[in-house]
């Protein structure tokens, strides 16, 4: 599946880019990263990511991208009696493709407010904090969400904020309370126009 996504987003990339304008984006930010409905008490704590886009297009665009993403949520446990708190860190690899449009300027103006949504792929790397509760095996191997949010460009910086959620639960079968995961993002970074 993995192979396939990477497929698509680059036969979009290719054909879209044959006649288009390009830019490239890099960004870093931060994520509040929560599960949806789960018994469990889950409190998003923040975490971080990095990585950059191509975006295809002028008025209307598609931009394909990767991004490196550390999730951390804070997780309330109760077995019998005693109630415990796990702090839960994990890292993944995101990649989005996304469809947006340009509410007001285009790509080569000096201000834009575009909006965009999309699918992405997370694949889930190694577990930072609550590996002594939670082990890689517990959690899916691929976290499919949707996308969407809104971005203000000023000249060569960009700002972006949106909200992900996933159509798969984040831990396998075999884990109790498991729920869908949820972050709110916010992205900010440069762009460089071709």
């Amino acid at each position: 599946m993995k192979k396939l996504t990477l497929l698509i987003a680059l036969v979009v990339t290719v054909i879209a880019g044959a006649n288009a304008q390009v830019e490239l984006k890099a960004l870093a930010g931060m994520n509040f990263a929560t599960l949806h409905g789960t018994d469990a008490d889950v409190s998003a704590k923040a975490g971080y990511q990095f990585g950059g886009g191509v975006l295809i297009g002028e008025k209307f665009y598609v931009e394909p991208g990767i991004q490196f993403v550390r999730n951390t949520r804070s997780i309330l446990v109760s077995e019998g009696s005693s109630v415990g708190e796990i702090d839960f860190s994990q890292n993944l690899v995101k990649i989005p493709v996304y469809a947006g449009y340009h509410l007001l300027g285009a790509e080569d103006n000096p201000f834009a407010l575009r909006v965009f949504a999309g699918p992405a792929v997370s694949i889930p790397g190694s577990i930072k904090k609550g590996e002594d509760h939670i082990s890689k095996d517990d959690v899916n191997n691929a976290i499919w969400a949707v996308d969407g949010g809104v971005g203000l460009d000023i000249f060569f910086l960009f700002i972006e904020a949106n909200y992900e959620y996933s159509f798969n639960d984040y831990f396998a079968d075999s884990f109790t309370d498991n729920g869908k995961h949820g972050a709110f993002i916010i992205n900010a970074g440069i762009h460089i126009d071709f």
